[in-house]
């Protein structure tokens, strides 16, 4: 299915957040010689602290995620199944897009791109699993 417009733009925030989590998380648990648990896991027997800094970034740990600020902006990941962190929201999204430096101007509020992940929901282009820990995410299906 081709998309234009807000559908296409949004498709490619949601792959730039994704691309922005996966590096965060595979520095952090490069960091920390995480490799045989989840993130999650590692955080709750301490093996990573809930607050810290490294020399790129500072992240903090919250319920079921992770904050992540880096030079240029700043990321909020919320974890999946399996380790899973390419889960998102519009909230996420528009978060995202606030402390980002590139062009995002087609979504200038949360409801906008809640609009179009509904469309790009209904079109499954995205799928919502309802997965442990954060049944609200979804997920590309493409």
């Amino acid at each position: 299915m081709m998309f234009e417009g807000h559908e296409k733009d949004l498709i490619e925030l949601i792959k730039n957040y994704i691309a922005c989590s996966k590096y965060w998380c595979r520095l952090l648990k490069d960091n920390f010689g995480i490799h045989d648990k989840t993130t999650l896991r590692a955080r709750r027997m301490n093996l990573i602290p809930s607050k810290g800094a490294l020399e790129e970034l500072t992240f903090s740990f919250h319920g079921g995620g992770c904050y992540f600020e880096f030079e240029g902006g700043a990321i909020d990941v919320d974890f999946g199944p399996d380790d899973r962190h390419d889960g998102f929201d519009s909230q996420r999204l528009f978060d995202f897009i606030k402390s980002s430096k590139k062009d995002y101007s087609s979504f200038l509020s949360q409801e906008d791109i809640e609009k179009y992940l509904n469309l790009l929901f209904e079109n499954k282009v995205i799928i919502k699993p309802n997965w442990y820990p954060n049944p609200h995410l979804y997920y590309l299906n493409i």
